[in-house]
């Protein structure tokens, strides 16, 4: 049981968080997490790796821009 009084004054709820943005672009995010898994993974290797990677970033870049847009 809860007795403890609260005073109507006092805010206890969270404030909201904001989105900030990042200083790198999906782009370059994508080609150094593409360029690191290409050195790691065998198949790849980290030219293709950052090739890839760069692509994926570039076509999330797209995608994300047109849901901003959108709204």
């Amino acid at each position: 049981m809860n007795t403890e009084i609260q005073d109507p004054m006092v805010d206890t709820r969270p404030e909201p968080v904001t989105a900030t943005k990042s200083a790198f672009s999906p782009t370059l995010k994508g080609v150094l997490i593409g360029a690191v898994a290409g050195s790691v993974l065998p198949v790849f290797g980290t030219f293709s790796g950052a090739i890839i990677g760069g692509v994926a970033g570039k076509v999330y870049e797209k995608k994300y821009q047109n849901k901003c847009h959108a709204k």
